[in-house]
């Protein structure tokens, strides 16, 4: 696959076309259920960001069986769960990460209906259940962290498939409300706004592609109420991967479009190189939307679960980044400027140190 991607196009991974927005409660069963007899790695992950001072955002999710996203020959270890909890505070991140630690068939999926689940031993770590309405419950195993909230999912979209040097990267990506509490502590805090929700799905394969180096991840919900996501790609030289740099654009009425000419710009990296501002436009013949974007500081308040959990930031270059934006839509005169606010995730090879526990040597190495 080369050049930008095209609506209406088949997915590899999904039944769906990519690039057509439509109400999630009409997605086929297929697409939103796990198969793991086709797949050998899928996850569901969910970007939160709440109307709350004190708890602005939280990411959470989970990838059963490793994929190689990288560019040399070295797979990470497909036995164990790659699983997050992320509550972004007012003072800080507390961070629960403790993938590499439960084994990867620990999660139980029932294959004809959204209801996913990981115990271990007579405790539930988390829980999702119900579409497109659903209760989603993650607990660290100290019993620190906890988030309880329900997402109503309204419109998404299957987006372009991502081909990468050892697999290709499926996702759909779907926005709705999500209202609940999160506790860390003693401290319970009680949360309403937006959720944008993925699944996941990994193939293994070998395409002749330049590796992604560098991607930004953008999620914004709308004061009006529509909302906005997407990708930028860049290779290890920076230039812009045209395959997956690309935009969704979805009003307040749930129609929406895929925006396939994205451009960033002036993408500021802090003194940890993590990034905190940037420029990015999406734009159709008929259509412009243009986000000027900043970050919210946080600091590493506490980071536990596994036993090679970053402890600075500059260790973990996918820190959730909590967003605020401005955002012009139309053309010139025509154009109407939109508070947004968001969450945001920055992969740069650079920060990425291997984790050699659970890296597995490829055949090749």
């Amino acid at each position: 696959m080369t050049g930008p991607p095209i609506a209406g196009q088949p997915s590899a991974a999904f039944a769906g076309l990519i690039g057509i927005v439509a109400p999630v409660s009409t997605f086929a069963k297929r697409d939103y259920l796990m198969n793991a007899t086709r797949f050998p790695s899928e996850g569901n992950w969910a970007f939160c960001r709440f109307d709350s001072a004190e708890v602005p955002a939280v990411r959470l999710g989970f990838q059963k069986g490793g994929f190689n996203g990288g560019a040399v020959d070295r797979v990470p270890s497909p036995r164990y769960l790659q699983l997050h909890l992320e509550v972004m505070t007012r003072d800080g991140a507390i961070l629960w990460l403790p993938s590499g630690i439960y084994a990867a068939d620990s999660v139980v999926a029932d294959p004809e209906a959204m209801d996913i689940e990981l115990t271990h031993g007579s405790q539930c770590i988390f829980s999702l259940r119900g579409w497109p309405r659903m209760a989603c419950d993650f607990r660290s195993s100290d019993g620190d962290l906890e988030v309880q909230l329900n997402f109503d999912l309204k419109s998404g979209v299957i987006l372009p498939d991502c081909y990468l040097p050892y697999c290709l990267f499926a996702m759909w990506e779907s926005m709705g409300n999500a209202t609940g509490t999160v506790r860390f502590g003693d401290r319970t805090v009680a949360v309403n706004g937006k959720v944008f929700f993925d699944h996941t799905r990994i193939l293994a394969a070998q395409h002749r592609v330049r590796a992604r180096h560098m991607y930004v991840y953008t999620t914004l919900y709308l004061e009006d109420g529509s909302g906005l996501f997407g990708y930028h790609s860049a290779d290890a030289m920076g230039q812009p991967i045209e395959e997956y740099c690309f935009g969704v654009f979805i009003d307040a009425e749930g129609n929406g479009r895929l925006l396939n000419d994205a451009s960033l710009v002036h993408l500021a990296l802090d003194e940890e190189g993590i990034a905190k501002s940037w420029k990015i436009r999406w734009r159709a013949p008929d259509l412009l939307l243009a986000a000027d974007v900043e970050v919210q500081f946080s600091r590493i308040l506490r980071c536990w679960g596994a036993p090679d959990v970053p402890v600075l930031r500059q260790e973990f270059s996918i820190l959730p980044l909590v967003l605020d934006a401005s955002v012009k839509i139309g053309f010139a005169k025509s154009a109407r400027e939109l508070k947004g606010k968001g969450l945001a995730e920055y992969f740069n090879a650079n920060l990425w140190p291997a984790d050699k526990a659970a890296i597995t040597p490829g055949p090749n190495s």
